[in-house]
């Protein structure tokens, strides 16, 4: 089914109309990332410890906000320097090793890693508690639930988060904060990457994905400038 879009007054930016009459936006490009000028204004925009904190786990991690949402203290080993996501999005239609499997378990940069260690210990969060959902609120069996069950229980986080990322880019003056979503913190992260000595293929294991996938929807031209690429270490740190 095609769908019958109608250009607005935002550039790249469409709206359609639903069966039952409600409105609901598209954007036409989806490859918008972060340039490291713009991520410093939208994180210094950021006021509350915890936004701070999921928006930077996104960033160096190109994690999915269900797998972001569903970190706990555990899943961080502090001698090894990495990240261990154990909760993934799973897609039966993939037959390959990188978006199939049940875990994902890479390095992450001692920057990062300061930090939300700093968090958890401030916060003191227990290692077996997730770190961004209200966990008085989720049912006992709850780690248990296959995704979609756990989606109703999530989907709110998800949706403050989702609106906070607007509102915080709209505050730090980015013009177009309508061609970001989540994702695009995502695309940020498989964009900064390639600026590093990592493998492609290295890549796309972080992000969950196949090659021909990460071509597709993260193939976007590398145009950083010098200072700009400086700047993206700066932020990164030792990323490896």
């Amino acid at each position: 089914m095609k769908l019958k879009l109608k250009p607005t007054n935002k550039q790249n930016l469409y709206i359609g109309t639903r069966k039952d009459g409600s409105n609901y936006s598209v954007r036409g490009d989806r490859k918008r990332y972060f340039f490291p000028d713009e991520w410093e204004k939208f994180y210094n925009a950021v006021k509350t410890e915890k936004g701070k904190m999921f928006f930077l786990t996104a960033l160096h991690t190109g994690g999915r906000a269900i797998e972001i949402l569903h970190l706990k203290p555990k899943d961080f080993d502090y001698d090894r320097k990495s990240i261990t996501f154990n909760v993934v999005k799973q897609r039966k239609a993939k037959k390959n090793f990188y978006a199939t499997g049940k875990n994902r378990t890479f390095f992450v940069s001692n920057n990062y890693l300061k930090k939300i260690k700093s968090y958890i210990n401030s916060n003191k969060i227990p290692q077996k508690n997730y770190i961004f959902l209200n966990n008085d609120k989720l049912p006992k069996d709850y780690e248990n639930f296959p995704n979609d069950k756990k989606k109703k229980h999530f989907f709110s986080a998800f949706v403050t988060y989702s609106k906070s990322l607007k509102y915080y880019l709209a505050k730090a003056g980015i013009k177009d904060f309508h061609n970001f979503s989540l994702h695009n913190l995502r695309k940020t992260y498989g964009n900064w990457m390639r600026i590093y000595n990592i493998r492609t293929e290295e890549i796309c294991y972080r992000l969950g994905h196949d090659m021909e996938t990460y071509m597709a929807h993260y193939g976007s031209p590398q145009i950083f400038t010098e200072k700009e690429r400086h700047k993206i270490m700066s932020i990164m740190g030792d990323v490896q």
